[in-house]
């Protein structure tokens, strides 16, 4: 909490909140759960692989 606190004064108010913190009613989208497979947990394969760009 004293890290959050120390962010906040640095870079403003709000600049660092817990996890989900107020971000349903800020998102501009949405889960589109129509489109997730039936066995989105239990066949790696269709489980998406995403890796970072350095």
């Amino acid at each position: 909490m004293a890290a959050m606190d120390v962010c906040n004064s640095r870079f403003g108010r709000g600049a660092v909140m817990p996890a989900r913190a107020g971000l349903v009613e800020k998102r501009t989208w949405s889960t589109k759960f129509e489109m997730r497979s039936r066995r989105f947990t239990t066949r790696l394969s269709e489980v998406p692989n995403v890796s970072a760009v350095q």
